[in-house]
C-alpha cells in the first residue's frame, strides 16, 4: 500500500510552503509524488512544486472534493501505475474539504498516514466561522499552526485551545455507526512551514472510512488573472498588492522582478504580502491570480 498524506487548510495558510520546507527534506531519500488541486483555471502551486519534486500532477479549475473527484481518482491510479511512488502527497485547494479525498485514497489501496490541516495563526480569527475551514480542521488528525512567529505565546496557547475545541466539535465520524475516525489530534507549531519530524513520523491511528456525511459547499469565490508583460519593480508590486480591495481574500502568482535573476513566487492573504521561493524553471508570462468574493469589482493593473 502506498503511504499517503493529505495536506489541507484554508486559503493562504501555507500548505505548499510546508511541502517545500518540511516534507521535501524529510522524504529526500524517497520517491515522492504530489497531486495538487488549485482553485481556478491557472495554477501556481503545481509550478512551484515541480522545482522540488520529480512527479507533480496538477488538477486546476475545480474542486477535488466534488467537481474533480473522478479526475482525481483517475490521476491517482495513473501516478501509481506509471511512477510507483514510495510516498504520495495530496494538497487540496483552500476551498476543498478533505474527506472525499480520504475516501478515494482508501478505496484505491493507499494507506493514509496523516491528514494535516495547516492553520494561519495570524489570521485564523478572520475565517474561523467559515464552514469549509471548520470541516478541514475536523477532518484532520494533525494540525499545524503555521506563521507562529507572527503572534505571541499567549495568542498561540489560546489558538491551540480553540483549535482543539473546534476539532472536538467538528471531528469526522462514520455516518451510520457514529464511530470517530480519529481518536485524537496532534497540534504542532511552524514558521514558514517548517515542522518537526514528528509530523511525518508520528503514529496516528485511523478507523476505516465506511460512509461519511457530506456538507454543502458554501465557499463561493471568483478568480481574476492578471498578466504582466515586463519585469516589475518590487516597491511598485508591493504598493499594488497592498492596495487591493478587502473583497480580495487571496492573491498569488509567479512574477519577474527587476534586478532578479529568476521569477519568484508572490503570496498575499489577509493583508500579508510575501515574496517566496524562486521558480527558475518557469518559462511562461508573469501572472497574478486574484481570488475574491463573487462579484468583486474588477481590479485594474497599474504596474
Amino acid at each position: 500500500m502506498t503511504p499517503a498524506y493529505v495536506i489541507t487548510g484554508f486559503l493562504g495558510s501555507g500548505k505548499t510552503t510546508l511541502l517545500l520546507n518540511s516534507a521535501k527534506e524529510y522524504f529526500r531519500d524517497k520517491k515522492v509524488a504530489v497531486i495538487v488541486n488549485e482553485f481556478g483555471e491557472v495554477g501556481v502551486d503545481g509550478k512551484v512544486l515541480q522545482n522540488a519534486y520529480s512527479k507533480v500532477m496538477e488538477l486546476p479549475e475545480g474542486c477535488i472534493c466534488c467537481t474533480l473527484h473522478a479526475e482525481f481518482e483517475k490521476g491517482l491510479a495513473q501516478i501509481r501505475a506509471d511512477y510507483n511512488p514510495e510516498v504520495l502527497f495530496v494538497e487540496t485547494s483552500g476551498a476543498s474539504e478533505p474527506f472525499p479525498v480520504m475516501m478515494s485514497l482508501q478505496n484505491l489501496g493507499c494507506s493514509i498516514e496523516a491528514v494535516i490541516c495547516v492553520v494561519d495563526s495570524k489570521n485564523f480569527h478572520k475565517y474561523r466561522e467559515n464552514p469549509t475551514a471548520l470541516h478541514q480542521i475536523g477532518s484532520s488528525n494533525v494540525i499545524v499552526l503555521n506563521k507562529a512567529d507572527l503572534v505571541d505565546e499567549e495568542e498561540l496557547k489560546n489558538l491551540e485551545g480553540e483549535i482543539r475545541d473546534l476539532w472536538e466539535r467538528y471531528k469526522l465520524k462514520n455516518l451510520f455507526t457514529g464511530e470517530e475516525i480519529f481518536k485524537r489530534v496532534a497540534v504542532y507549531r511552524a514558521v514558514y512551514g517548517k515542522v518537526p519530524p514528528e509530523v511525518f513520523s508520528g503514529s496516528y491511528t485511523m478507523k476505516e472510512l465506511i460512509d461519511i456525511p457530506s456538507h454543502a459547499h458554501e465557499l463561493k469565490l471568483s478568480q481574476e488573472v492578471l498578466l504582466l508583460e515586463e519585469p516589475v519593480n518590487y516597491e511598485e508590486l508591493e504598493k499594488f498588492i497592498n492596495s487591493l480591495p478587502e473583497t480580495i481574500v487571496r492573491a498569488k502568482g509567479i512574477v519577474r522582478l527587476e534586478h532578479s535573476p529568476n521569477p519568484v513566487l508572490v503570496n498575499y492573504s489577509f493583508g500579508l504580502f510575501e515574496i517566496g521561493t524562486e521558480v527558475p524553471d518557469f518559462r511562461g508570462r508573469s501572472f497574478l491570480i486574484l481570488i475574491g468574493e463573487p462579484g468583486h469589482k474588477k481590479v485594474e493593473l497599474n504596474l
